[in-house]
């Protein structure tokens, strides 16, 4: 099965929103990055119900700047935390309900600390797991409440699934280890008919995919490199260099290109994800009296990039330009270096395109040299005039 049936075998819910506590659909609403914060939780306001609080939490925590839910959720909680639980001769409710006692943890992470009074929660909990210990999944959700509290517990034995979908939304970081697990509990159980369990496996499937897309191009060679660079230019559009302000009270902002460091730290930013062992700045053995240093070079692909910065129009300038790459190829590429070719990038202030043509073609004759890539100065980054 592949990635996109996957994604369609679980994308639909097992049960319809309305028919669920509001609890549960809140949960799954938290857990699930497919489905919209409910319109209806953001305006609820606490009625002493369990569920109705733990709700309010899960929604609090997807809209902290909310003054309206942090005071219900603060009002609910103070009602909860004056009860007592686990007693007998009643029957228990929240305190067995892990769905219920996430929501309640969860609402508590997302306040700041000085107005947190989780302490009768964190006391609730101890015996709460204990009871739910033969449930897996609810084993699961009170265990996921006391880590989001920060309680100290092994969390080996939180269902990974559970783990990933909580760490996602809350923007931990998640250890590949436990990703690929939850991955393989996720392909074990796609037709999952527990609603919140089905959301997790949703927001499972999402954390995966993404880490699918930020994984380095293993095995990505020269090709890709070059491929990589061409497409510099078209992804200028969305630079910042801002004429109005796009935020109230904030400046608008121009990012500059001035000169060419401006112009190997943005190489620097596209391609070190990539490319880990992309280095910047390095010496080569000296020849002679000079020791000359290279601006980016991948060992691994035994090739160095170049970068250059054309300010001025006209031939004199282009031929300065050609000299500079011709002279660093010779020194760049010279035997006891490391590097057998290089990729010369220059970024031309003045938008000279009707000379790439010949600056690209006499250059790329040099042995070694891939290619040579011309970003023109993207026509949204005009300079004022009065500079």
């Amino acid at each position: 099965m592949d990635i996109a049936s996957i994604k369609q075998a679980i994308r639909q819910p097992s049960v319809q929103a309305d028919k669920l506590p509001v609890h549960i659909d809140a949960c799954c609403r938290f857990l699930s990055p497919w489905t919209k914060p409910s319109c209806e939780i953001q305006g609820l306001e606490s009625d002493g119900s369990y569920r109705r609080i733990a709700a309010i939490g899960f929604a609090l925590a997807q809209n902290r700047q909310s003054e309206t839910l942090q005071k219900a959720f603060v009002e609910g909680t103070q009602q909860l935390a004056g009860r007592v639980y686990f007693t007998l001769g009643r029957a228990p409710t929240v305190e067995v309900d892990g769905v219920a006692l996430l929501g309640l943890a969860i609402g508590y992470n997302a306040l700041t600390p000085s107005t947190m009074d989780d302490g009768w929660l964190r006391v609730c909990l101890v015996q709460s797991v204990a009871a739910l210990q033969n449930d897996p999944w609810q084993y699961s959700l009170a265990k996921s409440a006391q880590a989001t509290l920060g309680v100290s517990i092994d969390k080996s034995d939180i269902d990974p699934v559970l783990r990933v979908a909580v760490a996602e939304r809350k923007g931990d970081v998640i250890e590949e280890e436990l990703r690929g697990a939850a991955w393989c509990l996720l392909l074990e159980n796609i037709d999952e008919p527990e609603p919140t369990r089905r959301a997790a496996l949703q927001g499972t499937f999402e954390s995966c995919a993404s880490a699918l897309a930020r994984l380095p191009l293993h095995g990505a060679g020269v090709s890709e490199l070059i491929e990589i660079l061409e497409g510099v230019s078209r992804s200028m559009g969305h630079w910042t260099y801002e004429e109005k302000p796009k935020v109230r009270n904030v400046l608008p902002q121009k990012w500059e290109i001035d000169h060419e460091y401006h112009v190997q730290n943005l190489l620097w930013t596209i391609l070190r994800p990539i490319f880990p062992d992309l280095v910047d700045e390095e010496t080569l053995k000296k020849l002679g009296h000079t020791s000359p240093r290279y601006d980016l070079g991948i060992p691994s692909l035994s090739t160095i990039i170049e970068v250059k910065y054309v300010r001025r129009r006209g031939q004199s300038a282009l031929k300065a330009i050609t000299d500079e790459i011709a002279a660093d190829h010779s020194l760049y590429l010279r035997e006891g270096t490391g590097f057998a070719r290089m990729i010369a990038f220059i970024w031309d202030e003045q938008r000279q395109t009707e000379e790439y043509q010949t600056l690209q073609s006499g250059l790329e004759n040099l042995s070694g040299l891939e290619r040579v890539i011309i970003v023109p100065r993207p026509a949204k980054m005009e300079r004022d005039k009065k500079k």
